[in-house]
């Protein structure tokens, strides 16, 4: 089922913030971006995680309301759980981590390429994926 629609769950959006979207991506901290993250995640929430982390300017209401749909289709039920898979710091304030998001046997996974800076925590690119192994080469 989840194999099927990897293509759907492969979109890859880059949050880049411009004056325009200076709010898209940018948070206090790392703890305020991840109980964001992972409450959209877990409830599913795709088109408002999608505005939150920049995509909304990438994609009509009706292409992130269509969107949210598949992935509720695929996943039946909110995600329970939530984990750090793989994180590794870089260099400047940078890292990034693959998360995992699961209840029951269903998964599915976020990248996230955070900068850590002295003014704002910022999730610079977010991607999710139903595929692990295509946010692992990320590393």
């Amino acid at each position: 089922m989840r194999l099927s629609c990897a293509a759907l769950v492969a979109l890859t959006i880059a949050v880049l913030p411009v004056p325009s979207r200076a709010q898209d991506g940018v948070f206090v901290s790392y703890e305020a971006m991840r109980a964001t993250l992972d409450g959209l995640m877990k409830s599913r929430s795709i088109a408002d995680l999608m505005i939150v982390f920049g995509g909304a300017d990438e994609m009509t209401e009706q292409q992130l309301a269509g969107l949210e749909g598949q992935v509720r289709q695929i996943y039946p039920a909110d995600f329970s759980e939530a984990a750090v898979m793989r994180h590794a710091e870089l260099e400047n304030g940078w890292s990034q981590e693959v998360i995992s998001y699961w209840t029951g046997v269903d998964y599915v996974y976020a990248y996230i390429l955070m900068h850590d800076r002295e003014d704002a925590f910022v999730a610079v690119n977010f991607r999710f994926n139903s595929d692990f192994s295509a946010l692992n080469a990320l590393f």
